[in-house]
């Protein structure tokens, strides 16, 4: 009986196993898809960053909903200076934020949906969603911070302390 039972298993594990014509070919299909790509349609991380204009935050917990993250992201005067709109359909930019349960962490990634490109990820450790929100807005308006320099109002600008008056 085990003896049968072990030559069924060994003919199954032949017949279902892809012959190397069949491997290369899906490899091959493989090479073909991703080099198919249009020539100057490829965007580079920091590129997007500095572009995108509107910004979709998502969640995949209840311990963190997309009101308390989007919140955490209007708080900070970058969103307004860089002229970024939060939106909730068809955005450029999409933030997801998921938990980790029965733990303290909270995973979050920045996505590009068009290209598939990852702008940020990482994850937070919190005792709350609200914290972790919070937290995930920092680290995101970091990231975009370094794609995009914040030009100083110059008009407001005042002369150095180290020069004085020349006195004639």
């Amino acid at each position: 009986m085990v003896r049968s039972l072990s030559v069924a298993l060994l003919s199954l594990f032949f017949v279902l196993r892809p012959s190397v014509a069949q491997v290369e070919e899906i490899q091959t299909g493989q090479d073909q898809a991703v080099s198919a790509k249009p020539a100057g349609t490829e965007n580079s991380a920091a590129e997007i960053l500095r572009n995108f204009r509107t910004l979709r935050v998502e969640t995949g917990t209840w311990l963190a909903k997309p009101e308390m993250c989007e919140g955490a992201l209007q708080s900070y005067k970058e969103i307004e200076t860089w002229d970024l709109t939060i939106v909730r359909k068809g955005a450029d930019v999409v933030l997801k934020v998921d938990h980790q349960p029965g733990w303290f962490y909270y995973q979050y990634s920045m996505v590009h949906p068009q290209t598939g490109v990852v702008l940020a990820s990482g994850n937070v450790t919190a005792w709350d969603g609200k914290t972790a929100c919070g937290s995930v807005a920092k680290l995101v308006v970091e990231r975009i911070k370094r794609a995009r320099a914040i030009q100083p109002d110059r008009s407001q600008a005042k002369p150095p302390k180290n020069e004085q008056p020349k006195k004639d």
